[in-house]
């Protein structure tokens, strides 16, 4: 059995209209992943400690600067349900909540994180 974990976050919720006319939720949803680790070298010509110093001061830099966090959203999902599907889903999205999104021989379910 293949199964897989998903960390996701409710982008956005949408009020639509299906093809005949029925209320829907247009739910769009984006994968949080953890960024991976900026490599970090000094100049060989530079004097050890000094070469250490740029390093932290840089890190710490990067910590402050706006999308240089240690997550990243990527588009992953939007579902469009009725008020019935959503609740069959359980789910009761808001913008910013986080799921878990676990895929399992071709199902779906939904668990808040």
């Amino acid at each position: 059995m293949i199964s897989s974990k998903i960390r996701i976050k409710v982008q956005s919720v949408k009020s639509v209209k299906d093809p005949e006319g029925r209320e829907c939720f247009q739910i769009d949803f984006v994968e949080v992943r953890q960024r991976p680790p900026v490599m970090m070298m000094s100049n060989p010509d530079v004097p050890e400690e000094i070469g250490q110093m740029v390093v932290q001061v840089t890190k710490s830099f990067q910590s402050v600067l706006p999308g240089m966090g240690r997550d990243y959203e990527q588009g992953k999902l939007t579902l469009i349900l009725t008020g019935d599907e959503l609740e069959s889903f359980r789910l009761k999205p808001y913008p910013n909540q986080l799921y878990e999104l676990v895929i399992t021989d071709g199902s779906l379910q939904f668990a808040e994180a």
